[in-house]
């Protein structure tokens, strides 16, 4: 993130932004998966997320919580 803001030029905030963009949306699958796969089956009162929306909420409520 900070990459984007210090970013000298259009075609370095481009590429900064994409590359910003492609770790999210990898970071939201995987979060998917193991949310899915592992969390829901060894803690009872977890449900499975369906989409990617609410996977991506899910990040974004964890992240809070390390603030």
């Amino acid at each position: 993130m900070l990459g984007i803001i210090s970013s000298q030029s259009a075609s370095e905030l481009l590429y900064q932004l994409t590359i910003f963009l492609l770790f999210v949306i990898i970071m939201t699958f995987i979060l998917r998966f193991l949310w899915n796969s592992t969390l829901t089956k060894h803690i009872s009162i977890l449900r499975r997320v369906d989409t990617l929306q609410e996977t991506f909420l899910l990040a974004v409520g964890i992240a809070l919580f390390r603030l």
